[in-house]
């Protein structure tokens, strides 16, 4: 038996995907409370080539407590062989950690305080037991049958036991109420902390604890554009998790799909002094091509990124300075990323009942990596909400007539 106290002697999450890469495992049950974006994202790759070579998935996590988003749960709709939501109405939370590993020969039981999520897996303060049992052991057979039964305890609560077997079960836990969207927790956390007022800090920042990249392919560069590398050294002041919000209005593009990005944002609240939007010009900052790694400057480069929308990678999404007739002056990015199986972003946005899904809305992009980005579309008239939350609120270019954007 091991036990990890994460981070000083090890990260859970790395031990997962190397359980996973190995070939001595059938099955992996995760019983978990809580799911987010940041933990999913990084193990979804790992999923897919266990279950690719044969391996079962099986994930039952809670919505206590308002943590599990609804991108977690329809990333892991994509990569598990069975998906299961407890709850319970009465106020009992479901707050198990165990990550159970079955094979042929051998099993291992994580039991602990990581969930699936960026922090319990990589960068919290967590401890768990990992618990080697050989097949041939009489032990084994107890832990296994104790395991079992445990899942079949869950499985016959009946109502408090929900089965998601498609979108629309995900969907329709959104429209309830019982998850919400990730940029709608950070506008409430935002929201609440101001409410609050601010305090002062009694504690330092513990220990660094980092979370992995994301691997994703090498994208060919365009002949006579200069490439923004996907592996150079990240910005000290970009982080992951950081979100920046653009109100669409009409857009531009036949399917309403090119947002625009300014060279240069006029402040209306907030302080860019000391952040990556640092001008140092006052009233103004960096435009908001640079939330996306390009030097507003550098008109002559190009970038390729990945959008995860709904939990699906859609590749090619291309952030340009055009030049021509119709050039107006300003960075362009192009959302017309394809998936792996073909399909085409906008077809997914049209797929949601409206001829031009991202018009008149509010549309966020929450960082992955340095060319990976979540991509969450809201109404416009949540635009209030996300106008108090933000951290510094500005125009979308150098003047007042420019659409609203803000960094949360």
């Amino acid at each position: 038996m091991e036990l990890m106290n994460q981070p000083f002697n090890g990260q859970l999450g790395n031990r997962l995907i190397e359980l996973l890469d190995s070939q001595d495992y059938h099955t992996l049950n995760i019983v978990v409370a809580f799911a987010k974006n940041s933990g999913v994202l990084r193990v979804k790759d790992s999923l897919e080539k266990f279950r690719e070579k044969g391996g079962k998935v099986n994930v039952y996590v809670g919505v206590d407590l308002g943590v599990t988003s609804y991108e977690a749960l329809t990333a892991l709709l994509l990569c598990t062989d069975s998906l299961n939501v407890v709850h319970s109405e009465k106020g009992q939370t479901f707050h198990t950690k165990i990550y159970q590993f079955i094979g042929n020969e051998k099993g291992l039981i994580v039991v602990g305080s990581h969930n699936l999520t960026g922090g319990g897996l990589w960068t919290n303060f967590e401890s768990s037991a990992l618990i080697p049992v050989d097949s041939s052991s009489n032990e084994y057979i107890e832990i296994l049958k104790a395991q079992s039964d445990y899942i079949s305890g869950l499985t016959s609560l009946n109502d408090s036991f929900m089965p998601i077997v498609s979108k629309d079960d995900v969907d329709k836990l959104l429209q309830n109420g019982y998850i919400s969207k990730e940029v709608n927790q950070q506008v409430r956390s935002v929201r609440a902390a101001k409410r609050d007022g601010s305090r002062g800090a009694l504690f330092g920042n513990g220990t660094p604890a980092a979370l992995p990249r994301v691997r994703m392919p090498a994208k060919e560069t365009a002949p006579g554009v200069s490439e923004v590398s996907s592996v150079q050294a990240p910005n000290p002041q970009s982080k992951e998790g950081e979100t920046i919000w653009f109100e669409t209005k009409r857009l531009t593009g036949g399917s309403r799909n090119i947002l625009d990005l300014s060279m240069k944002c006029l402040v209306e609240s907030g302080e860019p002094t000391g952040t990556l939007f640092d001008l140092g010009e006052p009233g103004f900052m960096r435009g908001a091509v640079e939330f996306f790694g390009i030097n507003p400057s550098a008109t002559n480069s190009r970038k390729d990124i990945i959008l995860n929308f709904e939990g699906v990678d859609y590749f090619g999404n291309t952030i340009l300075f055009p030049t021509g007739e119709n050039a107006n002056g300003t960075w362009r990015l192009q959302i017309k990323g394809v998936n792996s199986s073909g399909v085409k972003i906008t077809d997914a946005f049209r797929a949601k009942g409206e001829e031009h899904y991202l018009v008149q809305k509010v549309v966020t992009f929450t960082k992955v990596e340095d060319d990976y980005y979540s991509i969450s579309v809201f109404p416009e008239s949540e635009l209030n909400d996300f106008e108090v939350a933000s951290r510094i609120l500005a125009r979308n270019g150098s003047t007042r007539n420019a659409k609203r954007l803000g960094l949360l």
